[in-house]
């Protein structure tokens, strides 16, 4: 086991002179020469280590051990598939089907103010031509399920990720 203490001396240092200080006045008035010095504080480091020799302790993982070559966790696949899978399939971020979800949400109740105030706001479709009740309700019914399935993909990749993360740092 390691021990260590940290000690601040606070106590004043009182020099030749026993003058006390007057506490009234203002240290930035005096001139620098006639300024009392002011107290000393000492820093106290006491360090005791059980000397270790060549034990080597369960809980430090074998990178960290001291003379070892082996690379810490992180650094071992650097130059590696970088989000691909051995198949060649592009593996998207959660991050891609989160920003969908969201991009999606905001489409689908856009679509349902928009039906529901009766003024279209970019003006594609008007209020007046057949197709804007069933495009309006298109984007309204298939857009809500889309997001939330967007945003399931996404808690699942970020999942996934992570467990990839913790087993290359060697916590699974």
């Amino acid at each position: 086991m390691a021990a260590a203490t940290i000690s601040l001396c606070g106590s004043r240092c009182l020099g030749t002179t026993s003058k006390p200080e007057p506490r009234l006045t203002s240290r930035a008035a005096t001139p620098l020469h006639s300024r009392p010095s002011l107290p000393h504080r000492r820093l106290v480091v006491v360090a005791a280590t059980e000397s270790s020799g060549e034990k080597t302790d369960g809980k430090v993982p074998s990178w960290a051990r001291k003379g070892s070559d082996e690379a810490p966790p992180w650094a071992r696949n650097e130059g590696g598939a970088s989000g691909q899978d051995a198949g060649g399939a592009v593996e998207v971020p959660f991050y891609a089907y989160l920003l969908a979800s969201a991009v999606t949400a905001i489409a689908a109740i856009g679509s349902i103010f928009e039906y529901t105030n009766g003024r279209p706001v970019f003006g594609v479709v008007g209020t007046d031509s057949p197709l804007y009740a069933p495009l309006l309700g298109f984007f309204a019914v298939t857009g809500i399920p889309t997001s939330g399935y967007l945003w399931y993909k996404a808690v699942q990749t970020a999942n996934k990720d992570a467990e990839e993360q913790d087993r290359r740092d060697g916590f699974l």
